[in-house]
């Protein structure tokens, strides 16, 4: 059995009948989930979202990559080939709110499942489809994962140290989306409320990778100036990257000549005012020497002590911890969570989201557990 799912959010009455699978399309639903919503994943036999099989890690044979984005939603198999799931499949989209996919552009339209299909039978409905590529590009019909748009948008280029491209930790472009998919659907269902229709919006990873990179774009199309990978280091701001120190690295920045300035007075250097460190302009001219001063005095003292000194004096200052120290103190931080327990997955801690902030939701389910009691609940009003 699921885990009990916390109390109703903005979204409580707005049914989602989500199509998606690994990372863009999920994490919107998750986030739409949190806010209430009340989501279906329709998933094919045998396999469901390939996500299931990514690992290691598993947890009790589950797929622990597929548990951290599928929690709060349901689970419904059906095979489109099937002319009875088919029709199933089809009743339920004409009873949702919205429905979101990420399939290549035409999949759904085969099937019938298309928003030209549907929206005759239910003119409110607010689809979403989630591209690799725009529409309108010669790249289509092309796959495309994180990793090739982080490659092809020049996010890799500027990632890292110069040299071997650097895929980022995490899958940043497929996350962005999914937040701009969430963003879209708001904008659909206020602009419903407010006497509209429903309507189609279209995202790809290739536009959200391209936002992403606006400020690096910019800086070489409009000042013609190399967005070059430096580490941590900021391409317009000095200080702004790691320092070692006695123990463990620290970052600091001051992002203006005000906040240098008191930094200036804590290291016992406040001449460094007068000269060319006066200004960002010509601290980030001087980066290498002003980054190997401030590092020689940083190296005096362990990491904790500085952070401690800085933070009273208002700068930018944090640890640069591992990914175990970072969990670790996100366990023990005394703010809430959100939680999931049951004899599936045992106990889950996850991070909190903008539409719910604690408390217990349901962790993702086994594929097809939720068929019957979904199509009793949309079709024929049970709960």
């Amino acid at each position: 059995m699921a885990s009990e799912a916390s109390p109703e959010g903005i979204l409580h009455d707005v049914r989602i009948l989500d199509f998606t699978q690994v990372m863009s399309g999920p994490f919107a639903s998750m986030l739409l989930s949190d806010a209430g919503a009340d989501v279906v994943k329709v998933e094919r036999p045998p396999a469901g979202d390939i996500t299931r099989q990514w690992g290691p890690p598993f947890i009790r044979g589950r797929s622990l990559y597929f548990g951290a984005f599928n929690r709060g939603k349901k689970s419904l198999a059906a095979d489109f080939k099937n002319p009875q799931d088919l029709h199933m499949v089809r009743q339920l989209a004409e009873a949702a709110d919205v429905v979101i996919e990420n399939f290549r552009p035409g999949t759904l339209d085969r099937f019938g499942l298309g928003y030209q299909e549907l929206k005759p039978g239910n003119p409110d409905l607010v689809y979403v489809s989630i591209r690799g590529y725009r529409e309108d590009s010669e790249r289509t019909w092309d796959p495309a994962l994180e990793v090739v748009l982080e490659a092809e948008s020049g996010l890799m280029a500027i990632t890292g140290n110069s040299g071997q491209p650097v895929r980022q930790g995490i899958a940043v472009i497929d996350m962005m989306t999914g937040v701009l998919a969430v963003a879209k659907i708001m904008e659909a269902l206020y602009g419903r409320e407010r006497g509209g229709q429903g309507q189609r919006v279209v995202l790809s990873l290739q536009e959200t990778a391209q936002l992403i990179m606006t400020h690096p774009y910019l800086m070489h199309s409009a000042a013609q100036a190399p967005y070059k990978a430096a580490g941590t280091m900021h391409p317009s701001i000095a200080p702004y990257e790691h320092f070692d120190t006695a123990d463990h690295p620290i970052i600091v920045g001051a992002v203006n000549d005000l906040e240098f300035a008191r930094l200036s007075e804590i290291l016992g250097h406040p001449e460094w005012v007068q000269g060319q460190w006066s200004h960002n302009t010509g601290r980030v001219a001087d980066r290498s020497a002003l980054h190997s001063v401030l590092e020689s005095i940083f190296r005096a003292e362990p990491s904790h002590i500085w952070v401690d000194r800085l933070r009273r004096a208002k700068l930018v200052v944090g640890e640069v911890r591992s990914l175990a120290d970072a969990a670790d103190a996100w366990q023990n931080d005394p703010l809430s969570r959100l939680s999931s327990h049951d004899e599936r997955w045992g106990h889950l801690a996850y991070p909190t989201s903008p539409w719910r902030k604690a408390g217990m939701v349901a962790a993702a389910p086994d594929l097809g557990e939720d068929g019957p009691a979904v199509i009793d609940r949309w079709l024929y009003g049970g709960k």
